[in-house]
């Protein structure tokens, strides 16, 4: 039986956690192609470092398939997908952070390409020409935020991600969230504005 699981939606996560529940090894791998991309993308946000963020993308999920075979099919079922793996994500980011700093890359590929490619697959190339200038400045901005912040700000405004939901990820209070995300937005929005001006 085949899940379509679209990651926004969470009925679709309901459905593919019900899967799971009854069949780890078949559904597992719908799990992976429907998270993928967003975990990927998280993760270079986090790291600012394409290679790594894929490394680190696959032990999220070589991580969630092992605990996903100790749990029982109940605790499977309740689970909300999402959340879930974005907590692993953050933490083997922080794992990264605290064994070794990230390096600091350019914004753009060796042939110039923008690294913001990642967020959008497949961009025509007026989007390209359109967005490429943007998302540096805004990569730029988000790059200078602290870890904390980066993580609140990413998942708040690049996943829309609900507060609760980055909560239960970050294993913070609601009010910790909001206000590490909103002071990443501002941070942001003052670096953006000092590049303008």
């Amino acid at each position: 039986m085949a899940v379509v699981c679209p990651a926004d939606s969470f009925d679709a996560d309901a459905l593919l956690a019900g899967a799971l529940a009854r069949d780890l090894d078949r559904a597992f791998e719908q799990l992976v192609v429907a998270y993928r991309v967003r975990v990927v993308t998280f993760v270079a946000r986090m790291l600012h470092d394409d290679a790594r963020a894929e490394d680190v993308a696959q032990d999220v999920f070589v991580r969630a398939y092992r605990a996903l075979r100790t749990y029982p099919a109940q605790r499977i079922a309740d689970l909300r997908l999402r959340s879930w793996l974005f907590a692993i994500a953050h933490n083997l980011t922080r794992n990264v952070f605290r064994d070794a700093p990230p390096p600091a890359e350019p914004l753009e590929y060796a042939d110039g390409a923008p690294r913001a490619e990642l967020l959008a697959p497949e961009p025509g190339p007026e989007q390209l020409a359109l967005r490429g200038e943007a998302w540096r400045s805004v990569d730029a901005a988000i790059a200078q935020l602290t870890p904390a912040l980066r993580a609140a700000f990413v998942l708040r405004y690049v996943d829309e991600l609900p507060y609760d939901e980055i909560a239960a990820t970050l294993g913070q209070p609601v009010g910790t969230v909001k206000a590490s995300a909103h002071r990443g937005l501002l941070a942001v929005r003052a670096q953006l504005g000092a590049n303008d001006g």
